[in-house]
């Protein structure tokens, strides 16, 4: 899983950190459906429902969310090694949003992480897997 995450980041730029309006919700431009950063993933999925860009913000924070969780997801199951996100039953999409969202808020540094780097970072840091949960679930090679 690192290494194809390490190796799709590497080809990724950085852009300008987006810019948040008093209320929290993100000012959303079209530079930030490029989602270089994790910053601008963050924006887009905080976008004020007044926003002219909120049904296309929103749309495509679910989307690119969801793909880049399903490809991680599907790369941690085929790898031998140990498990390093194990998603809680139960959680929501909804849920995991507004938890990146305030994760990426938490530090300057991490809104600047390219996209696929933030989106790791944030499942390992906020899902991590417990060591009886990481040997349970890695895959037997009998």
């Amino acid at each position: 899983m690192t290494s194809v995450r390490l190796s799709i980041a590497a080809a990724m730029g950085l852009l300008a950190l987006p810019v948040f309006s008093g209320n929290g919700h993100a000012l959303v431009t079209e530079e930030n459906f490029v989602s270089k950063t994790a910053g601008d993933l963050a924006a887009l999925c905080s976008v004020a429902p007044t926003d002219k860009l909120y049904t296309a913000a929103i749309n495509f924070c679910h989307g690119f969310g969801s793909g880049v969780y399903g490809t991680l997801a599907t790369a941690q199951r085929v790898n031998r090694g140990p498990k390093r996100v194990c998603v809680p039953d139960g959680t929501t999409r909804n849920g995991a949003i507004a938890s990146f969202i305030s994760w990426v808020g938490g530090a300057p540094r991490r809104a600047a992480l390219p996209v696929l780097d933030g989106i790791a970072a944030f499942l390992m840091e906020t899902y991590p897997c417990s060591g009886a949960t990481q040997s349970s679930r890695t895959r037997r090679t009998s």
